[in-house]
């Protein structure tokens, strides 16, 4: 198996290389799930340590388990995985410092929605702390046919082209439940296939980036994700969820919920 890059990021602390010393957490689990599969799902998640890796800037922190997991999905084509990390923003977005390529997206048109904070600080991220470049904004891929999914963004990370769809996995009315992630997941991951399909573009695969308003959300995607989801649709999509608490003074990019469904960019 070929092994992990060395354009490991400076910028990630503790990790878990040979020689360190390893930070572990324990992912919290979702309770009131009555399935079988999804009890010993919950107690897999509750009982399973990882390293950490550990970002710090001036405009968020990342942290991340399964760096070298999320790596490897990424470099090999017919791999898939899910990702857990938190985000933690330090300042609003308005006053963040975004690269140049943050910028573009800011500024470019999208085809609709009110997606752009989730979308560049989902590059941000990617660009802090992996190195990813930009390629293309959403309006810069071509497709034919015209008409279906698209995807967010195009860029480079780890020496590949990669395809970047975003969303947010919330719920306005009720607790964000198995049967919500489900619907998300399948939609996305859907629109991910369709749109690799008609893509112009030649990316290698592509990265669903989920960001969730709390920890239980982030779970109970990852339940969704394991025991609902049909292995065909998850295809060899690398599924990153990031949890940014909502209770973060700094945090914006759910206030628009009332006006989501799930489902939604």
């Amino acid at each position: 198996m070929r092994g992990v890059p060395e354009r490991t990021p400076i910028a990630f602390l503790n990790t878990g290389r040979p020689g360190r010393r390893k930070a572990f957490c324990k992912v919290g689990f979702v309770k009131h799930i009555t399935t079988k599969k999804s009890q010993q799902t919950k107690e897999r998640i509750r009982n399973t340590t990882s390293p950490n890796n550990i970002y710090i800037g001036k405009n968020f922190g990342v942290k991340l388990c399964d760096y070298f997991k999320f790596a490897r999905a990424v470099e090999h084509a017919g791999e898939r995985a899910l990702v857990q990390c938190s985000f933690n923003c330090f300042r609003s977005f308005a006053s963040m410092e975004l690269s140049s390529s943050g910028k573009k997206l800011e500024m470019c048109p999208n085809a609709g929605g009110n997606s752009v904070e989730s979308e560049v600080l989902s590059f941000e991220m990617l660009h802090r702390c992996f190195g990813a470049e930009l390629l293309k904004t959403e309006m810069e891929v071509d497709y034919f046919p015209s008409g279906g999914a698209i995807t967010d963004y195009t860029c480079r990370l780890f020496g590949i082209t990669l395809g970047v769809s975003v969303t947010r996995a919330m719920k306005y009315k009720g607790q964000f439940d198995v049967e919500d992630a489900t619907r998300l997941l399948t939609k996305k991951l859907n629109g991910i296939l369709n749109a690799t399909q008609n893509t112009m573009e030649d990316w290698h695969k592509q990265v669903l980036h989920v960001w969730a308003p709390s920890r239980h959300v982030a779970d109970t995607v990852l339940i969704a994700y394991e025991t609902t989801v049909h292995a065909d649709v998850k295809a060899n999509t690398v599924v990153m969820v990031t949890v940014t608490e909502v209770t973060n003074q700094y945090c914006s990019m759910f206030d628009n919920r009332k006006k989501r469904t799930i489902g939604q960019k």
